[in-house]
C-alpha cells in the first residue's frame, strides 16, 4: 500500500459557460474536460449548462468514478454535478467519462494518483526487567490509510530474548488517514542484556528497535528510609542529656552549625539544612524550612522556626534512585506551634526539584471556620505539649496522637524518579492560626513553629 499527500484539483477554466444550448447547433458546456485527484476518496463540484436532456456515459469506470446526478434535463441555466472518485489502493489510474447531450459526447478525462500509504519510524516504549512480566510496546505510525486495511504483524527478536513472546497477530484497526499500530511484546524475560525487535508487516521489515533488559539488582530503591531525630532518646533521660548529645556534632540541629555539615552543601539548598540522622553519608538527606523566617533555634526535643505563615513549609529532601511510580511511602512526624502559629498542614511531594508538587493521598477536607476556604490537610496541630505531663524534669514527650500534632500518612507516589532529589514538604495550607477567633484567625508572623521528636519517611509496610 502507498499514499501521497493530497493533490489540488487541476481546474481548466472555460470561458464559454454562458453560451446558450438553444443556438442552431445545440451543445453542452461543462466546467472542465480534465480533472486530477490524489489517491484519497473525494469529490469535486462541477458546473454544467445546456438546454435539454443529458446523461453520463461512465465508459467502464463506474467502479471508481461516480457522478451525482448522472442524468437530467437542462433549461439553459447553470447547474452543478458532483464528480467523485473512490480511494485508490494501487498504481495511478486514468479514465474518461462522457457527458452525453443531443447525440454528442463531451469527454472529461480523470486521473487519480497512486496510493501513497506510508509507514513512519518504529519506536519502542516500556520497561523490561529480568524475571518480571514484560511491559513493552512497539509503535509503528502510518499515514494515508483508507481505514479498512488488514495486515499480518510478526516480530523477529535477537539478543537476550529468552522468555519473551512475540505473537503473530492480524491488525485490522486502521483509522482513516493517520494513526499508530501498537504491537505488544509479552512473556517474562529471563536474562539481563540487550534485545532487539524487528517488526514485520506482511513479511516485510518496517524497523528495528533495541533496548536493555535490566537486572533486578540494579533497580533496587535507594535513599529511603530517612529520619530526623530531634530528641535523641537514647542519649539519656533528661532534656539536657538529650540536647547535649546532639549539640556540637554533625547532627546538631541548631541551624547555625552548617560548618559541621559533612554532606554536599550545594543541594537542595544552602540555607538551614538538617542532616538525616542515620543516612547522611549515603543519602545526603536534609530537613529545612522555606519562608520569611525571623529566627531559628534548637529547643528541648524540637527544631524551632519563628515567622512561618500561610504557604510556608518544612522541607525534607533525600537523594533516591529507582523510585517507581506507585511505590507507597509513609510520612510520620509531629508538628507543634504557639497559639498564633499555623494550625493545619498538607503533605506534598516533588520529583522535579520543586517545580511541580503532588498532593499526597490520604488527606481530608478542612474548611476554614471564618473564610470558608477549603484545603485537603494531613496534619492538624492541636497543642504544643513538649514534656511528659508538662514536667520538664521528666523529659520530652513522644505521644503519637493527633492531639499532640502527630500524623502518619501512607500515600502512593504518582510519578517515579530514576535518580535525583525527592522532596517532601509540610505546607501550611490555610491561613488559620492555632488559637483563633473571628477577629484574630490569621497566622501571625511572630508565631513560632516546631517540628518535634522524630520525622520519618520510609517505604510503607505491607
Amino acid at each position: 500500500m502507498k499514499l501521497i499527500n493530497k493533490l489540488g484539483l487541476v481546474i481548466l477554466a472555460v470561458t464559454s459557460l454562458f453560451a446558450s444550448c438553444a443556438k442552431e447547433e445545440a451543445y453542452l458546456v461543462r466546467e472542465n474536460d480534465q480533472l486530477s485527484f490524489n489517491c484519497n476518496e473525494q469529490a469535486v463540484e462541477q458546473s454544467l449548462q445546456c438546454q435539454g436532456a443529458w446523461s453520463v456515459d461512465y465508459n467502464g469506470t463506474k467502479d471508481w468514478i461516480t457522478v451525482t446526478p448522472d442524468s437530467g434535463v437542462g433549461n439553459g441555466s447553470v447547474e452543478f454535478v458532483s464528480v467523485a472518485v473512490a480511494y485508490n489502493r494501487g498504481a495511478e489510474r486514468t479514465g474518461t467519462i462522457y457527458m452525453v447531450f443531443n447525440g454528442k459526447q463531451y469527454p472529461i478525462a480523470i486521473t487519480q494518483a497512486a496510493c501513497d500509504f506510508a509507514y513512519g519510524a518504529l519506536k519502542g516504549d516500556g520497561s523490561l526487567v529480568a524475571g518480571k512480566e514484560a511491559a513493552y510496546t512497539l509503535s509503528l505510525p502510518y499515514s494515508k490509510a483508507y481505514g479498512d486495511e488488514s495486515v499480518v504483524l510478526t516480530c523477529t527478536m535477537t539478543g537476550a530474548s529468552a522468555g519473551l513472546v512475540a505473537p503473530e497477530v492480524t491488525y485490522n484497526s486502521f483509522s482513516k488517514g493517520s494513526g499508530v499500530i501498537d504491537y505488544v511484546v509479552t512473556g517474562t524475560p529471563t536474562t539481563p542484556g540487550e534485545v532487539s525487535f524487528t517488526l514485520n508487516v506482511d513479511g516485510e521489515a518496517k524497523g528495528t528497535v533495541t533496548t536493555t533488559i535490566a537486572d533486578p539488582a540494579d533497580l533496587q530503591l535507594s535513599g529511603l528510609p530517612v529520619f530526623w531525630d530531634f530528641a535523641h532518646y537514647d542519649a539519656g533521660t533528661t532534656v539536657d542529656q538529650k540536647k547535649g548529645a546532639i549539640q556540637g556534632t554533625q547532627y546538631d540541629y541548631s541551624w547555625g552549625s552548617l560548618s559541621l555539615n559533612p554532606c554536599d552543601s550545594s543541594a537542595p539548598s544552602t540555607d538551614h539544612k538538617f542532616l538525616d540522622w542515620n543516612y547522611c553519608d549515603v543519602n545526603q538527606a536534609y530537613f529545612t524550612v522555606s519562608g520569611k523566617i525571623t529566627s531559628y533555634a534548637y529547643g528541648e526535643g524540637h527544631a524551632y522556626a519563628k515567622g512561618m505563615v500561610y504557604n510556608d513549609y518544612w522541607l525534607m529532601a533525600t537523594k533516591v534512585r529507582n523510585l517507581a511510580a506507585g511505590t507507597k511511602l509513609t510520612f510520620e512526624g509531629a508538628i507543634g506551634c504557639s497559639g498564633s502559629g499555623p494550625k493545619v498542614a498538607t503533605i506534598e511531594y516533588s520529583v522535579d526539584g520543586g517545580k511541580t508538587w503532588f498532593e499526597a493521598a490520604g488527606g481530608r477536607e478542612y474548611v476554614h471556620p471564618y473564610t470558608g476556604d477549603k484545603a485537603n490537610i494531613h496534619l492538624e496541630v492541636f497543642t504544643d505539649n513538649q514534656y511528659v505531663n508538662g514536667d520538664k524534669s521528666q523529659g520530652v514527650r513522644n505521644d503519637k496522637t493527633a492531639e499532640d500534632g502527630w500524623a502518619k500518612v501512607t500515600f502512593p507516589v504518582e510519578k517515579g524518579l530514576e535518580d535525583g532529589w525527592f522532596y517532601v514538604r509540610l505546607r501550611y495550607s490555610l491561613n488559620l492560626r492555632l488559637m483563633h477567633s473571628a477577629s484574630t484567625y490569621t497566622i501571625a508572623t511572630g508565631g513560632s513553629e516546631r517540628v518535634k521528636n522524630e520525622v520519618k519517611i520510609y517505604v510503607a509496610e505491607e
